[in-house]
């Protein structure tokens, strides 16, 4: 199988300051149809093996369907890669910038909003936290589906949410942006369990409130107040269970009424 290439730290670091202080890079992410590597570029070979070709990534209408394919895409594509290759933002820059460079163009179009925009998707932004890599265009999606993937086989306590569908809780995830934001950028979202067992009751409630992105906000909130007083991580998974499905049922029942 192919060998996954990387771009060199120096090459990176000339791309980001060519974003940071050049005006005209913003054409580059917005017009090309691909970026402009120097001539004399040499990639840096990786241990990650790689299909011959890349996935197909969808762009359209209905982007939490698509976020949520494309995760899987991403996923088999790159398999599970260990903690420092996924934290190593050379090898999202290289996708983004090249593997996927007419995906990441078409499904974050608005270049022009600056550079903060183009270091946020194409690259990795400088201190941004437990959300850096998981805001890059391609890491986002690699990030999803490795976090959610068949829970159940990590964790035996998860076997009564086994489904058919590996990837069941991949497209819950991503089924709000705002859901995705509240799971993956709290400390809470890097417990299995709790993640895996907070999207299963926000899937349950989800249609039956009018603003889904005002209960997710609603339950990060109560989540992070309620963490701070209880040992969650600790509770047997049905007492866990019960106890967060009861936070969104009353959070649910609550903006309903209001």
């Amino acid at each position: 199988m192919p060998i996954q290439t990387i771009l060199p730290n120096t090459q990176l670091a000339d791309m980001r300051h060519r974003v940071e202080s050049e005006s005209t890079a913003m054409q580059i992410y917005m017009n090309s149809d691909q970026y402009p590597l120097p001539a004399d570029n040499r990639m840096l070979n990786t241990l990650i093996e790689i299909p011959a070709h890349p996935p197909e990534l969808l762009v359209g209408n209905d982007r939490a369907v698509e976020d949520a394919e494309n995760a899987i895409k991403i996923f088999e594509y790159l398999g599970p890669l260990n903690r420092t290759q996924a934290a190593d933002p050379r090898l999202w820059a290289t996708l983004s910038h090249i593997t996927f460079w007419e995906y990441c163009r078409k499904r974050w179009p608005e270049a022009n909003k600056g550079s903060g925009y183009i270091l946020e998707h194409w690259f990795e932004r400088p201190g941004g936290g437990l959300g850096a890599l998981r805001r890059n265009a391609i890491s986002r999606l690699w990030w999803a589906a490795n976090l959610t993937v068949a829970p159940w086989d990590s964790d035996l306590q998860l076997s009564h949410l086994k489904s058919s569908d590996r990837f069941k809780f991949t497209r819950i995830l991503l089924s709000q942006a705002q859901i995705f934001q509240d799971v993956l950028e709290r400390e809470y979202g890097s417990n299995l369990r709790l993640r895996t067992i907070l999207l299963n009751s926000l899937h349950a409630y989800m249609p039956k409130v009018s603003n889904r992105d005002k209960l997710s906000k609603v339950i990060s909130m109560r989540l992070l107040l309620l963490l701070k007083e209880r040992h969650l991580e600790s509770l047997p998974p049905l007492e866990m269970e019960k106890l967060v499905d009861t936070l969104v049922a009353r959070a649910a029942e609550q903006q309903n009424t209001a």
